[in-house]
C-alpha cells in the first residue's frame, strides 16, 4: 500500500508540471480535480498504513521528557 501512495503522489506531480509550464484556467482545473485529490489519497493512504504498522505509538526509546 505504500507503493500505492508513492505512485499517487507522483501521479499528483504531473498536473503540477503541466501547471508550472502552461499557466491557464484548463491546466489549473487539471490540477484542482486530479492533482490535489490523488495528493490527498496518497497522503491518507500513507498515514492510515504508518499508523496500522504502530509508527505513531509511543514505546520504548522514545523521549517523554
Amino acid at each position: 500500500m505504500i507503493r500505492l501512495a508513492c505512485l499517487l503522489a507522483l501521479i499528483s506531480l504531473v498536473p503540477l508540471v503541466v501547471f508550472i509550464f502552461d499557466l491557464n484556467g484548463a491546466t489549473a482545473t487539471v490540477f484542482s480535480f486530479v492533482g490535489m485529490p490523488a495528493l490527498g489519497l496518497a497522503l491518507l493512504i500513507y498515514f492510515v498504513e504508518r499508523w496500522r504498522a504502530g509508527g505513531f505509538h509511543e514505546g520504548p526509546g522514545t523521549n517523554q521528557d
